[in-house]
């Protein structure tokens, strides 16, 4: 086992030698050290986690009559709606400097796992078990969601705005309060921002729009890229990456994964990352992987292991198959291979295998690890990890916020982004401020030989009149746009990148009204501070 391990070393250090910008990275550790922070390597760990959601039966109502079925609610109230159990009895642990890849079929759970490992755990009806973060539990957790944060399988973005503004809003809102010896607030926002940039090689891309199905802009994997590089911008220590490779070419994918590689090791990082159709390149990269199918772990383990313990159940991996999919597939009857000899005896469906796997000597190996809270580096790299989050956020925030600047500067930074989206949208901006002139010139003209007296007061009136009504219905045509941004917003709260009260208070929002303004913008500022 010992040796197995020394050539897992090694041929980390051989395939991280690879990537091109990791002397980039341990120079920026190295600095961060010596300017006084404390590596921020937490780990995570949990333990029967159960997640249970209300099944699709009884979430859907049939109609709009239906929800007036007074006997149907009255039963409702005594029964509570049957729950789908959508992860059952999961274990793991991820220790600082540990990368775990998450595989199952579409439906298994496995965004779901992610989602919880995350600490996102809104929107599930019921949540058990016990998640660690270092030696925090997820509620202590909750107040650093600017460092356990998740890439979701969505590109959300303000498709009106370039890629270089996109990552340089990004930044901003992250740069830390002490700075590193000789450095100032643009000059280690520029660093950041390029090292970004040229680690998933879209430098080219500084000056194009995001862009979405409707706006123009770079290709669908350069913005999966974007997305990538939006979350690595939150310096965060507990990375959660669900299909983060969709829309990439394979050798970018296999750059993508040796970048997450070299920052896993180099920073301490705990990265839980969910593929489909990973490669034997990217596979190897792995030190665990955790196989779902139905919720269940049907295998959890060293990577090396995995493929001997699926053999040795009777399923055979084709020559040169990639190892990922024979993982997967292995609960599908099209797609899995019996040997010969074996078909009476192997495991035909997940609880079988579930079964199997608990018999294994892999899970008491693997449960070794789940003491790792409650051990005394744990507790100190937690304490380490406290202490550098405090060191780097501006002083005025409280002690349990997770955002890094001041607010001020995150309600500057979205005034001028702000004003950058509308800037990106010229042809609405202008045809707005056109047809606004128009509709001003042609209500004055009703006041030209208007009679002063009480026979011009239809006109006159009917003219101040729809001079009052057409600000408001031009308001009324912000609403969509409005809403369209909330969801930027709920991504950019749970990277701690600013308090959703900056995003409200925008110059053009609070006095002008223009472009996403609306009362329901203000009526949301104001309940923020009430």
């Amino acid at each position: 086992m010992q040796s197995s391990n020394m050539d897992l070393g090694n041929e980390k250090m051989a395939v991280d030698d690879q990537w091109h910008l990791k002397h980039k990275v341990e120079e920026m550790q190295s600095r961060d050290l010596k300017s006084g922070y404390k590596p921020r390597a937490l780990g995570v760990t949990w333990k029967n986690l159960n997640v249970e959601v209300i099944s699709a039966e009884a979430a859907i109502q049939e109609n709009v009559v239906s929800q007036f079925n007074i006997p149907r609610l009255i039963q409702e109230a005594r029964h509570k709606p049957p729950l789908k159990k959508i992860i059952s009895d999961s274990h793991g642990c991820v220790k600082p400097g540990e990368m775990l890849l998450v595989l199952g079929r579409p439906g298994s759970g496995c965004t779901t796992l992610l989602s919880l490992l995350a600490n996102h755990r809104r929107g599930y009806a019921a949540v058990s078990g016990d998640v660690w973060y270092g030696s925090m539990p997820a509620k202590e957790a909750s107040q650093y969601r600017g460092q356990i944060v998740m890439n979701t399988e969505e590109e959300l973005f303000f498709p009106t705005l370039t890629v270089g503004q996109t990552i340089d809003f990004a930044t901003r809102m992250k740069v830390p309060f002490h700075l590193p010896d000789g450095s100032s607030n643009q000059a280690c926002q520029a660093e950041m921002k390029d090292f970004l940039l040229q680690s998933m090689g879209i430098e080219r891309t500084h000056e194009t729009k995001v862009g979405n199905e409707y706006v123009r802009g770079v290709s669908g994997g350069e913005r999966k890229r974007v997305s990538i590089i939006e979350t690595l911008a939150t310096r965060g220590s507990v990375f959660c990456c669900d299909n983060s490779t969709r829309g990439l070419d394979a050798s970018s994918a296999l750059e993508y994964t040796k970048a997450v590689r070299a920052m896993t090791d180099v920073l301490g990082l705990a990265s839980i990352v969910t593929l489909y159709q990973a490669g034997n390149g990217i596979y190897d990269l792995f030190d665990k992987v955790l196989v779902l199918e139905g919720g269940k772990e049907i295998y959890y383990g060293p990577r090396t292991e995995a493929r001997p313990f699926m053999e040795n159940l009777g399923f055979v991996c084709r020559e040169g198959a990639n190892v990922a999919d024979f993982l997967t597939g292995t609960t599908v009857p099209t797609e899995r291979l019996i040997r010969s000899g074996h078909e009476p005896t192997f495991p035909r469906n997940a609880d079988m295998m579930f079964d199997e796997y608990q018999k294994s000597p892999i899970v008491t190996q693997m449960a070794v690890e789940y003491d790792y809270p409650t051990t005394k580096h744990a507790e100190e790299r937690t304490e380490m990890f406290k202490q550098s989050v405090s060191h780097e956020k501006h002083p005025h925030l409280p002690k349990s916020s997770p955002l890094t600047t001041s607010f001020l500067v995150q309600v500057k930074s979205s005034i001028t982004r702000q004003y950058q989206i509308i800037w990106g949208d010229k042809a609405t901006f202008f045809i707005a401020q056109f047809s606004t002139l128009s509709q001003a010139l042609i209500a004055g003209s009703l006041f030209y030989n208007a009679p002063n007296n009480s026979e011009g007061l239809l006109p006159k009136s009917g003219a101040l009149f729809f001079s009052v009504l057409y600000p408001s219905f031009i308001a009324m045509s912000e609403v969509t746009n409005s809403f369209t941004g909330r969801p930027v917003l709920i991504k950019h709260k749970l990277f701690g990148f600013y308090h959703p009260a900056a995003f409200c208070i925008k110059f053009n929002k609070i006095f002008t009204g223009s472009h996403q303004g609306n009362p329901v913008d203000r009526r949301y500022f104001f309940d923020l501070f009430s």
